[in-house]
């Protein structure tokens, strides 16, 4: 009878191990990378400022709207989607730092200074509820100007 149930142990088990992976699932949206070091001299001039940006993809079959979703630095400065904003299926967008006019891969923060630091930061992707979807961190490394996360 003890190798029935330990046999039994194993198959529930084995089968419980094999199920895990199926339920993780790639999140909808994600944070792909941070451009947070753009080359040449810090100026401060819009255009500058516009080589900086954090990229958020849509790993979905589907558009999907960011109504309500927000990006966070660790020095708590905000970007708002705009409401009506919709990121088409497997695409990115990138949030430029700086102003700008927004397009449907392309949208501008506002700011009229850097946001992320050359040194190192965090961002979070948050949804309506204020939930963290996905976060990045990052410290600065020489030579290197951007990040894949």
């Amino acid at each position: 009878m003890a190798k029935a149930t330990a046999g039994i142990a194993a198959a529930v088990f084995a089968s419980a191990t094999l199920v895990a992976p199926a339920e993780a699932a790639a999140p909808q949206f994600l944070i792909a990378g941070i451009q947070y070091d753009p080359a040449g001299k810090d100026t401060r001039t819009n255009a500058h400022i516009n080589l900086e940006y954090i990229s958020i993809r849509n790993n979905t079959t589907r558009p999907l709207s960011l109504k309500g979703y927000r990006i966070r630095d660790a020095a708590s400065h905000v970007y708002f989607f705009p409401p009506t904003f919709v990121l088409k299926a497997r695409t990115t967008v990138l949030v430029h730092t700086g102003k700008g006019r927004n397009s449907a891969n392309h949208l501008y923060w506002g700011s009229g200074n850097y946001i992320w630091n050359n040194t190192g930061d965090t961002a979070r992707l948050q949804n309506s509820l204020n939930r963290v979807i996905d976060f990045c961190t990052y410290q600065a490394v020489t030579g290197r100007a951007a990040v894949t996360c």
